[in-house]
């Protein structure tokens, strides 16, 4: 199915690697990138990006950053951000969701279903 590209914004190689792995086995393929700027980057010239998974302590250009420059952009504005932080902020405008790390993976693989697939969980 198209549509089910993920960018992994953070700094850790190991966290991006882990999630990577995580989102290739629930069938996402996945993009990453070390900072904010970089992560723009990827979006306005890699394939479509269905969502994206976001840490906000970063060098050269952090997350809070990286949301306000997406949200000038239209090309890109309107793509979903999960915030992954191990100090989440208490309100973040421009995420979706804001997942505090550890990550617990069934709510945000939820969130990946939901939104980049159009799936609903049976309650």
């Amino acid at each position: 199915m198209t549509g089910d590209k993920v960018l992994i914004i953070d700094d850790d190689q190991d966290v991006r690697q882990a999630m990577a792995d995580l989102l290739k086995i629930e069938g996402f393929s996945a993009a990453s990138a070390a900072n904010g700027l970089e992560g723009l980057e990827k979006m306005r010239s890699e394939d479509h990006i269905s969502m994206v998974l976001l840490d906000l302590w970063m060098p050269q250009m952090d997350g809070w950053e990286f949301l306000r420059q997406k949200g000038r952009d239209a090309r890109i504005a309107d793509v979903p951000v999960v915030v992954l932080s191990s100090i989440p902020p208490v309100s973040l405008d421009g995420a979706e969701t804001i997942l505090r790390k550890p990550v617990d993976t069934e709510p945000l693989l939820q969130i990946l279903r939901r939104h980049c697939r159009g799936e609903t969980t049976a309650q």
